[in-house]
């Protein structure tokens, strides 16, 4: 294994390669040990909340956007503090555990099952949307040891009932419009017996910072409450609102019952791509660990001036962390108002300092910013292209992002489009396109980091750290954390490849989870032993140190003559040509050749196919629809052939090239066709389902 020591970035631990394993990867800074230099009595995320609430409990902590009925417009945000939200928590955690032990007493429990509950250590399903009672709800199970399971709904219709009856929930924070959705499923999930309703049961109290047209009732309904209340109680299931569980909490007088490191601080259920979702068993060291280590490893000072866009989901390990760590940092957390479609718009209204985000998000921006700035027609938008340019190439020089005259007469002001405070992004879950990651360096004037993680290591693992351009790399191990490589013979990566040590990437930390819940096959696929996980993702240590993911093993799949294929390599060399937005490559094990469904992206293939399809048939194409365009067969073969230029000239091998495609003008989506994971990672065995018949017709026509 080559590396050059001039410009190492990572610590290789000293003899560490073993057969079939590369040396270990640390921090530079863990040289001597994993054990963090700052921050280590943040033992447990109780550690984390409470620690901040006592060294800064007058600092503004969550905020959210009310909407205002008259003017049918979110207002500016308001903030609680840590010491208020703190209060709040204390007493919905006393509260949980007391309306536990009434239901229990009530129904002649034995005294075995009241003991365990009093043991604390049992779970409490959340279900619903980012807001900052999530937060609050959060921390209060943590001051009575109680864990937290993330209900949601992308997972797919029935998946929220799997995850309550796998994780054995019986007691389900939700919002309003959930309430219904769990009485109807009640007979499916007979364990539920508790159900308390974040939104309050009274019109005084009523306010909401997601989107109306998206809560049921709108925006309060005193009629269906008493409905669902009635409804509750035929079922003997109790009903309560959030204020009831506070003041209840209050009155009981239950102190605190603080988790140890090896409680178990949150069940998170993976999406996964086959199969049922699997539960992360998850421990409080692990999450805090996680929070200091991301803390320790952002690579410049951030302070409790720090404001942060809540949009992540938080049944994620990603949005959770994030949080955790604003926590640290003593920082504002403001939360979305519900919608997406608005993230801009919350955006310019809470002006943070550090955003979290994923490259489809991300790709939105470099969308509205470059409509702003080097799309423009004529003399404006060539001054910008002009500028856009000598700021990147300033920025590869090592020259910083800032630039006097080009900042104040135009990047200032797109800047100001998103917020002018802006200091950091961050982006994980699928690569972001170098010449987007640049653009928005520049036009925003910030920091823009890449980083690879899991949910079962708590979203930590690999990042980019330091003020550095990348390289499409993912960065060096986070503090805490060791990083390897280990041999996967039959894809033909192996820690012995030359110049570059490539393999499946593995991590060890105080951040890798305990196992899948009631899963020890899968548990022990993962923890492959030694505190290892294998992370069923391909990667190569460059020759600095960094660590670049390249392939994805769990998705290969053997072709008629004998090869192996991986289509996510080929699949991510598809969606960098300017005319794709998504691509699914798939074989069948009969065959000898690849095809694919490709979904084109509008804003370059309308005006490209009507150009073509013009200047070849001299035909009036002015009103073709997209849907139109993508059933053209002179566009399809162009494209076609364009693909098989571009996999030649990324050294693809011929059986690596699709031979025939699908254009399909609807997008992969997590609801519309239910093909992509709510992290838009492809659900590879859904869409060969979804699309079998389009997939023997490509086959076909080849044939």
């Amino acid at each position: 294994m080559i590396f050059d020591k001039k410009i190492l970035k990572s610590y290789i631990v000293p003899n560490s390669e073993t057969k079939g394993s590369s040396p270990i990867l640390r921090n530079p800074e863990d040289i001597e040990t994993l054990e963090f230099k700052e921050l280590s009595d943040l033992r447990t995320i109780y550690d984390v909340f409470w620690k901040s609430v006592r060294e800064a409990p007058n600092n503004d902590f969550l905020g959210y956007r009310p909407f205002n009925e008259e003017t049918r417009k979110f207002m500016p945000y308001q903030f609680i503090s840590y010491k208020d939200a703190s209060i709040i928590a204390e007493n919905f955690g006393a509260g949980v555990v007391q309306v536990k032990l009434d239901r229990l007493k009530r129904s002649g429990a034995t005294e075995k099952e009241i003991e365990e509950t009093q043991a604390r250590n049992w779970p409490v399903g959340i279900y619903s949307a980012n807001r900052p009672e999530w937060q609050i709800i959060d921390k209060g199970l943590c001051t009575q040891s109680l864990y937290s399971v993330a209900l949601y709904d992308t997972l797919g219709k029935t998946a929220y009932e799997y995850i309550v009856n796998h994780s054995s929930t019986t007691m389900i924070v939700c919002t309003l419009d959930k309430i219904p959705k769990i009485l109807l499923s009640s007979s499916r999930i007979p364990n539920v017996k508790t159900i308390i309703c974040i939104d309050p049961f009274t019109e005084s109290n009523y306010v909401t910072n997601n989107d109306p047209t998206l809560t049921i009732p709108s925006p309060f309904n005193i009629k269906s409450v008493n409905i669902l209340k009635s409804w509750a109680k035929q079922l003997d299931i109790d009903l309560y609102d959030f204020n009831e569980i506070q003041e209840i909490g209050k009155q009981s007088r239950i102190p605190h019952f603080p988790p140890k490191p090896e409680n178990i601080y949150t069940l998170l259920y993976t999406s996964g791509t086959t199969g049922n979702p699997k539960g992360v068993i998850s421990t409080h060291e692990n999450y805090a660990s996680a929070a200091v280590s991301t803390y320790l490893s952002r690579g410049f000072q951030m302070d409790n001036d720090d404001i942060f866009l809540s949009y992540l989901p938080l049944p994620h390990a990603y949005g959770r962390t994030t949080e955790n760590y604003m926590i640290v940092m003593k920082g504002k957390i403001g939360y979305y108002s519900g919608n997406v479609g608005r993230i801009v718009e919350d955006l310019h209204a809470l002006q943070p300092t550090y955003f979290a985000g994923v490259p489809r998000l991300l790709n939105r921006f470099y969308d509205v910013l470059t409509a702003k700035t080097i799309n423009l027609p004529g003399k404006e938008g060539e001054i910008c292209r002009k500028a856009v340019q000598e700021k990147i190439s300033n920025l590869h020089k090592g020259l910083g992002v800032n630039h006097k005259k080009w900042d104040e007469l135009i990047f200032n002001k797109t800047k100001a489009m998103i917020s002018s405070k802006l200091r950091q992004i961050n982006t994980g879950s699928a690569p972001l396109e170098p010449r987007v990651c640049d653009f928005l360096i520049v036009s925003l004037i910030c920091k823009i980091t890449e980083g690879y993680a899991m949910s079962e290591t708590s979203s930590t693992g690999i990042m980019q750290q330091g003020v550095y351009i990348s390289n499409g790399d993912t960065g060096i191990p986070f503090h805490g954390v060791e990083v390897k490589l280990i041999d996967i013979p039959e894809m033909n990566y192996l820690v012995t490849d030359l110049p570059l040590a490539r393999g499946e990437v593995c991590m060890r930390g105080k951040n890798i989870f305990g196992g899948y819940l009631k899963d020890p096959e899968k548990t022990k696929e993962a923890l492959i032993g030694d505190g290892w996980i294998a992370s069923g993702d391909v990667a190569q240590i460059n020759l600095d140190g960094t660590i670049s993911i390249i392939d994805r093993k769990k998705s290969i799949f053997k072709m008629a003559q004998g090869v192996y294929i991986s289509p996510e390599k080929i699949e991510n060399v598809l969606i960098k040509h300017p005319l794709i937005l998504q691509a699914f490559v798939t074989g069948q094990s009969v065959k000898e050749y690849l095809v694919g469904v490709i979904v084109p992206d509008p804003e370059t293939f309308i005006p490209w196919a009507k150009k073509l399809i013009q200047s070849q048939t001299h035909t009036n194409t002015e009103s073709y629809s997209f849907e139109t365009l993508v059933k053209n067969n002179l566009v399809k073969n162009t494209l076609l052939a364009d693909i098989e230029s571009i996999c030649r000239e990324t050294g693809l091998n011929g059986f690596e090239i699709i031979k025939n495609l699908y254009l399909e003008h609807k997008p992969f989506d997590v609801e519309t066709n239910g093909i992509l994971t709510p992290t838009m990672k492809l659900k590879r065995f859904d869409a060969i389902r979804y699309y079998a018949k389009i997939i023997d017709q490509l086959y076909n026509e080849n044939n």
